[in-house]
């Protein structure tokens, strides 16, 4: 994949992390603790997963190495995960985390020279080009966000249209 590719894919991600935040605005504060079962993540830990993770593996594209450290820092089990979690509290506290986290990624690989997309990147489970762990984190954004819709699901809820791309801007 070449730069051209890459950020025509993050323009389509682009307009996928909008209809995420929308469907994050449909949980009210009390739901981000729903936890539907023992052991499974609540809205706020999916979130909080969801845009760490891509946080985390456009930084690791950047510098050229992804640890298990690293990674840890997504998961919200982990004590270092656990405590980043703690300050986000509220439905307006997770929209800006993501936010923020997604802008910080498209921040990363837009000033990803041709040759920094094509590097590799090692990881403990192998090594990658840099342009790759765009895909990891778009393939787990969706992953995940198909979570938070049934959950949306069971909490009697709606959620947004999976394709409607009207950000709202103008």
């Amino acid at each position: 994949m070449n730069k051209q590719q890459l950020l025509a894919r993050r323009e389509y991600f682009n307009m996928v992390h909008h209809v995420t935040i929308r469907a994050i605005g449909a949980f009210a504060d009390e739901e981000l603790e729903f936890r539907p079962r023992p052991r499974m993540r609540t809205p706020r830990e999916l979130i909080f997963h969801i845009y760490s993770q891509e946080k985390l593996l456009a930084q690791a594209a950047q510098q050229g190495r992804f640890t298990l450290e690293a990674g840890n820092r997504a998961n919200p089990e982990d004590e270092a995960g656990a405590t980043a979690l703690k300050a986000l509290v509220t439905v307006s506290d997770m929209q800006a985390y993501a936010d923020a986290c997604h802008q910080a990624a498209d921040e990363i690989f837009r000033a990803m020279s041709e040759e920094e997309i094509a590097r590799p990147v090692e990881s403990p489970f192998g090594t990658y080009p840099a342009w790759a762990y765009f895909n990891f984190a778009y393939d787990e954004h969706w992953h995940h966000r198909g979570q938070l819709y049934t959950y949306l699901r069971l909490l009697g809820k709606a959620p947004p249209m999976l394709y409607d791309y009207e950000t709202g801007e103008e």
